[in-house]
């Protein structure tokens, strides 16, 4: 009989936090263009700050640089940690979801997120 062991993907490692928060700054840049409100007939209108990306929806400043720095860094990972980090942070779909189209299992997705993290602080990104 298999167990179900659960994995609580919010844990990040005390040596790990600098480049969560990195991370979470490039996910609010990733994710920081669309404007639900703005209807297409005014697309030639300026955006406000928010909708351009220089504050996401929650009035938190995103570094834009930093963010570009990190997204290149996370290009450059290999792909199943790659998928990982893109996971956790930009596009959180479900975790079965993301360990079915990984190919592993709960644990694995995890130790990806946390093995992707580790490549990020090592190539001193």
């Amino acid at each position: 009989m298999l167990m179900k062991v659960k994995v609580d993907f919010h844990v990040v490692e005390e040596h790990q936090r600098a480049i969560d928060l990195r991370l979470s700054n490039w996910a609010r840049w990733c994710n920081g263009t669309a404007s639900p409100q703005c209807s297409p007939m005014f697309r030639l209108t300026p955006s406000p700050p928010r909708v351009r990306g220089d504050l996401n929806a929650n009035g938190v400043a995103v570094d834009r640089m930093d963010a570009a720095t990190v997204a290149k860094a996370v290009a450059a990972l290999p792909a199943p940690h790659r998928a990982a980090v893109n996971w956790a942070y930009v596009k959180p779909v479900s975790p079965h979801r993301a360990c079915s189209a990984l190919g592993t299992s709960m644990q694995g997705l995890a130790m990806l997120l946390r093995d992707g993290r580790q490549m990020l602080i090592n190539r001193q990104v």
